[in-house]
């Protein structure tokens, strides 16, 4: 099937579903409790109108966006995704090889499949990346040292997991790392021919920056290796004021909802901050994050660099996120199901997709570039 196929990200979706085996598939797609957060992300941003203006002149038009010095060619970027090279052997090579010859941000996870310092070699000026509290707090502090010596510019500290969510595919699959080789697993691999010839190739996924500290980590054993960097009910504003002064380049707080943890987020002297419920994975019960973010952005838009993400699917949801004060848009699942549709062409399809989307919302609302979307553009 050739990339023309696929004219939407449902269509990449539902193609990904069929090449990747159901355990790690539903890792990806899955979210927390009932999912109903999965929903309402969606939701949220069906439920924006946009306002058209006509007799304009809209022949030229331009994506480009400047944010922490640097001007990137589209309006959104890659954010992280932890184990994706589970989800397809060499996600994240592909996505940050992408990254750079698009000229867009990529986001390594720390519970990423691939080294800080691999990505680094892959995407040097466009790479971003994601921390996350570990249990043990001194693997944090020796992230961020490889980050810096590998010349990440922006970091990404998410705040959102105190404690692990209760997903519930995960936990009907007996999701385990390795699988757990049950008869309907070998089954569902042997029916995914090319999941398995290439993971084959590749060798079976493992926490590589979690490798040096963690021994089930290094042997691909654990997912509990995965909480173990993720999870910290302690993470509060002393130790994310350590973490700043640990940082000397731009920080970005992924995760906020709301204007209180905005400002404390202020507080501790991060620059931007990514509205975000991670994707429906951790509270089912949160709001969404486009309904998140004006209440975010009117408090603290003219202070940091404000963006988005969670639920973003088409370009008519970047327009509009951007019309709600989003000064960038970030997607995870969205690159993974290209590059699990379609293999390393995947990601660039998708940025295609979200270009083209983009560049007609524009054309039809009467609007030239993104710095000019606002709320007049929003039908009230």
């Amino acid at each position: 099937m050739k990339p023309t196929d696929f004219l939407t990200i449902d269509d990449l979706r539902a193609r990904a579903k069929k090449r990747i085996p159901k355990l790690a598939f539903d890792y990806l797609d899955g979210g927390a409790g009932s999912e109903a957060n999965i929903a309402r992300n969606r939701q949220g941003f069906e439920d924006i109108v946009l306002c058209p203006e006509y007799l304009r002149d809209v022949s030229e038009r331009n994506q480009q966006v400047t944010i922490f010095g640097h001007t990137y060619d589209a309006p959104i970027g890659v954010s992280p995704v932890g184990l994706a090279n589970l989800i397809w052997p060499k996600v994240d090579s592909y996505l940050a090889a992408m990254a750079k010859q698009r000229n867009v941000p990529y986001t390594l996870s720390a519970v990423g499949t691939t080294s800080i310092e691999r990505i680094a070699e892959i995407a040097p000026d466009h790479a971003w990346f994601q921390l996350y509290m570990p249990g043990q707090e001194y693997i944090c502090f020796e992230l961020l040292k490889r980050a810096k010596a590998a010349g990440y510019n922006v970091l990404v500290v998410t705040v959102d997991i105190p404690i692990p969510s209760k997903r519930l595919r995960d936990l009907r699959n007996d999701f385990t790392m390795p699988f757990k080789m049950t008869p309907k697993i070998i089954w569902d691999i042997a029916r995914k021919p090319n999941w398995a010839l290439a993971t084959l190739a590749n060798g079976k996924p493992r926490f590589e920056n979690m490798a040096p500290y963690i021994d089930d980590a290094a042997a691909g054993k654990s997912l509990n290796a995965a909480q173990a960097l993720q999870v910290s009910p302690k993470l509060d504003e002393d130790l994310m004021r350590r973490i700043r002064a640990a940082w000397d380049g731009p920080m970005v707080v992924k995760g906020i909802l709301s204007p209180r943890s905005a400002e404390a987020a202020k507080r501790i002297g991060a620059d931007g901050i990514i509205v975000s419920n991670h994707g429906g994975r951790q509270l089912d019960s949160a709001p969404s994050s486009i309904e998140a973010l004006p209440r975010v952005v009117d408090t603290f838009g003219d202070n940091m660099t404000i963006m988005l993400d969670s639920g973003v699917r088409t370009g008519g949801d970047i327009v509009k996120a951007y019309c709600l004060g989003a000064e960038f848009v970030f997607s995870g699942r969205s690159f993974v199901f290209g590059v699990g549709a379609l293999g390393e062409i995947g990601g660039s399809h998708v940025l295609d997709l979200f270009a083209n989307e983009v560049d007609l919302t524009l054309a039809q609302i009467g609007c030239t570039n993104m710095a000019q979307l606002g709320a007049e553009y929003l039908w009230k």
